[in-house]
Parts: structure tokens; sequence; C-alpha cells
């Protein structure tokens, strides 16, 4: 208080450097803003190719630790080659085993279609007589061969779906060459980052960053039990249900269950597409098994397993869900997780450095409340002397 009074007016140059420093520092935050919200894309792409890497760095280590006939180990490299190898057969075994039905069910559904409509269209005239606040499905089905003969004029959105499907192609592409050099390079590219900080933080900066792969490998691990928690039900069901390729209708479900939001309502939605060519209580068995599972879906299973595998309590996991959704729709679902997650880990380390009394050690116990000591290892008590 007393410096503050005794401290002289500031001069105009003083004012003038002040203000020019303000100003600066404003810009060259505008302009990081500016910078971020432009790479935002390579940023994203950076961030999926982090939590790959975190999950398939485990599978790494365990080729690199496998003795090939000979004696021989794998390198990092080979290694790393040798999983995106056995990862590419697994997903082109499951690409040919969705093909091949879906085409010739595909198929058998045109070719029934006409009688499809033809049986569907009184069904529903007579349910739109009951209900007329329903929408008229009947006219609809009515217009839609001229719906189908004017689909040309549809041409140029066409094209912009092949554009972004070709764009999304590229980043997939883009995230398996970044992640094969994270994972090749990973422990260099955490030796930089920690050396960014000061050496007495290097040792905490490690660890948060440990913790912070942990969990996003153990995210990545959270959605493949997931997939298999929703697959396999599904295919019991349908197979139930007596559904034809129970088992593809499963799987399509469970790689559904990997896209937030629309992925289980489109699997849904192939599911009833090939209900309809079957039985009516058929139709609508799987509509109500559907409507549960997508309750039990989100509700019940996301936020369990989230909790006890990335170690998020369910209100944080829907939360964050639900705020990822809403800033970057299906892609800020997917990350919303294990963003959260790593923001977890960082305020914790925030918060124990704060306040150090929330990592200090429990009290010992009183000397009242401790067991007592075995007789061996009691001393000796003296005896008196004889007298």
């Amino acid at each position: 208080m007393g410096r503050c009074l005794e401290a002289g007016p500031v001069t105009q140059r003083e004012l003038i450097g002040r203000t020019i420093t303000v100003l600066a520092l404003i810009i060259l935050a505008w302009f990081l803003v500016w910078l971020v919200v432009q790479v935002t894309e390579v940023l994203v792409l950076l961030l999926v190719s982090g939590i790959l890497a975190s999950g398939l760095a485990p599978l790494v280590r365990l080729l690199q630790r496998w003795r090939i006939p000979g004696g021989m180990r794998f390198s990092r490299g080979l290694a790393i080659f040798a999983l995106y190898l056995a990862l590419f057969c697994v997903f082109l075994l499951i690409l040919s085993i969705i093909l091949i039905p879906a085409v010739n069910e595909t198929g058998r559904f045109v070719q029934q279609l006409p009688q499809l409509l033809t049986r569907l269209r009184p069904m529903l005239a007579e349910l739109h007589a009951r209900q007329p606040w329903l929408p008229d499905l009947a006219g609809i089905l009515d217009r839609l061969p001229t719906m189908v003969s004017n689909l040309s004029r549809f041409g140029p959105q066409a094209a912009n779906v092949a554009f972004r499907f070709l764009g999304g192609l590229t980043a997939v592409i883009t995230v398996l060459v970044f992640t094969f050099y994270m994972l090749l390079e990973g422990a260099e590219i955490k030796r930089g980052m920690i050396a960014l900080f000061p050496p007495a933080e290097r040792s905490r900066v490690s660890t948060v960053l440990d913790r912070i792969g942990t969990k996003f490998g153990g995210w990545l691990r959270a959605q493949l039990l997931l997939s298999l928690s929703v697959a396999v039900p599904v295919t019991a069901g349908l197979y139930l249900l007596r559904m034809p390729y129970p088992f593809l209708l499963g799987i399509i479900a469970g790689i559904g269950e990997l896209i937030p939001m629309v992925g289980p309502t489109l699997g849904a939605s192939v599911a009833i597409l090939v209900a309809l060519s079957q039985q009516t209580w058929q139709l609508i068995g799987v509509i109500v098994f559907y409507v549960i599972v997508l309750n039990v879906e989100p509700h019940i299973l996301v936020p369990r397993i989230m909790s006890q595998v990335v170690g998020m309590s369910p209100i944080l996991t829907l939360a964050a869900l639900l705020t990822g959704i809403k800033l970057l729709g299906i892609l800020g679902g997917l990350l919303a997780v294990p963003v959260a997650a790593a923001l977890q880990v960082v305020v914790a380390e925030i918060v124990r450095e704060m306040l150090p009394y929330s990592a200090s050690p429990p009290p010992p116990f009183p000397e009242s409340a401790r067991a007592p000591a075995p007789e061996s290892q009691r001393p000796a008590r003296r005896r008196p002397n004889a007298r």
C-alpha cells in the first residue's frame, strides 16, 4: 500500500507502451483463435490419430515381444506394419460377410417390392382413415413412381455426396498415416513435448501424459466392448425372431455402435427393411426389439461401460456426449468421452497441485487402535531382582 502511494504518476511514454502491449496481446490472442479455427480439421485428425495410437500401442508391444521362427523378434516398424495388415484383413473379412448377403437380400427385396407395396397400401389407407392425424402413407406410396422418375434432378446433390465420401476416405487414410508415425516415434514425440516444460515439472507432465494415454486406450477398448455388447444380443434376438441373416444384422448393429447418434438407428433401419419382406408378427417383433435396444444402449450400456473402463461417472459421460454432439455433431459425439477423460486427468492434477492435502497420505493409526504385537515380537520383561 505504501509503495502504491509513493509511486509517481504514469508518464505519457509509459502509457503508450502499456497500451501497445495490451493491443499486441489482443491481436496475438485473436490470431491464435483464428489459426485454431482454420486448422480445426487437422487438429481433429491428430486427436483421432492419438487416440488410435494409444489404443494400438499395447498390441504393438505384444508383437515386439513375440518371437518369430528362428528366434528373431519384430522391430517396431515391422510390428506396426503387421498389425495394420491384420486389421486390414479383418476389415475385408467383415466387409465380405456384409456385402455378399446384402446384395442377395437387396435383389430379393427388389423383386418382392411390388407385391409388398400392394399388400401395404390397404393397411396404410385403413390406418389413415382411423387416425386422420397420421401422415397419408398410402398417398406417398401412390406418388412413389413419380418421385423415382424425378431422381435426375438430384444429380448435384449426389455429386456433393460423392465428393464428401472421397473427402472422408482421404481423412481416413490421413489418420492411418498419422497413427503409424505416432506409433513409430511415440517416445520421441513424448520427450519433445516434455522438453517444453521446466525441468522441475517434467516428471509430473510425463505422468499426466501417461494417464491421458491410458484413458485414450481405455476408451478405444470400451468402444469395442460396446460394439460386442450390442452385436451379440441383436444377433440372438433376431435369431429367436427367425429373421434371415441374424449374424449379418448383428454385425451391422455392432459396427453402427461405433458411430454415435446415427449408427444404432441405421442398424435398426436395415433390420426393419429386411423385416418388411417377412411375416407381420416378425416385423412387429423387430420394431419392438429395436425400440428396446435403442433405449437401453445410450442410457444404460454406454454410461456403465465407460464408467468401468474409462473411469468416468455415468452422468459425466452423458454430459460429455450431449455436449460433443451439440458442438460438432457426430464427430463431437465420437470424441467427447476421450476429450472429457483427458480433461479429467488435467483438472485432477491441477487440483492436486492447488490443494496439497488432497494428495496427502492417510494419517497413521493411533497407538490405541493398533493391534497388539504377537508374543514373539514383544520385548522381554525384566524380572525384578530377588531380594
